[in-house]
């Protein structure tokens, strides 16, 4: 019997980890259009790194899963190099039981984080334990400070850095 490889799983919301306040207001000036408007490019390089120095696969937990972007998502987020391995069922709009839902069907998981800019009622404790939040006060109703070289150290202190036999295996 064959055993399944075990993964690093980081659940990747958009809003306010994959753009910033910041972003939005330099786009009022600018005049791309569509996806790259919505998403700031320097937080694209900084999840690439991520994911390639841990080995961790994305999993979109965003609302954007089941909105007509998604497929402008993915098509985008391949251009840096970046693929999403899955995304979250949909389970009444509460993310952390689609989170839950997610690690339940997916039992190779052995490690996870979660990027995202909330903290939402279906969070347990154990959730919020795996939260790296990119938005510095949750009163705020807009995008905040997105994902910056602080999230990214807190990802590798927490996965670890892949070394190149596990690079080798997940490729073949």
């Amino acid at each position: 019997m064959e055993e399944k490889l075990k993964m690093k799983v980081i659940f990747l919301d958009i809003d306010g980890v994959l753009n910033s306040d910041a972003y939005k207001k330099k786009q009022l000036y600018n005049s791309s259009e569509g996806i790259e408007s919505e998403i700031d490019p320097a937080t694209l390089i900084l999840l690439k790194k991520a994911v390639d120095t841990t080995g961790a696969k994305l999993v979109l937990s965003s609302s954007w899963r089941i909105m007509r972007k998604c497929n402008e998502l993915e098509k985008f987020l391949m251009k840096f190099g970046i693929s999403l391995s899955g995304k979250t069922p949909y389970v009444d709009g509460k993310r952390g039981l689609e989170i839950k839902q997610y690690l339940n069907e997916n039992e190779n998981i052995e490690q996870y984080l979660i990027l995202d800019d909330e903290i939402f009622e279906s969070f347990d404790e154990e959730l919020v334990n795996h939260l790296i939040l990119t938005k510095l006060d949750l009163n705020y109703h807009g995008f905040g400070e997105g994902l910056t070289d602080k999230h990214i150290k807190q990802i590798v202190e927490t996965f670890g850095r892949v070394n190149k036999r596990e690079r080798f295996n997940e490729e073949r």
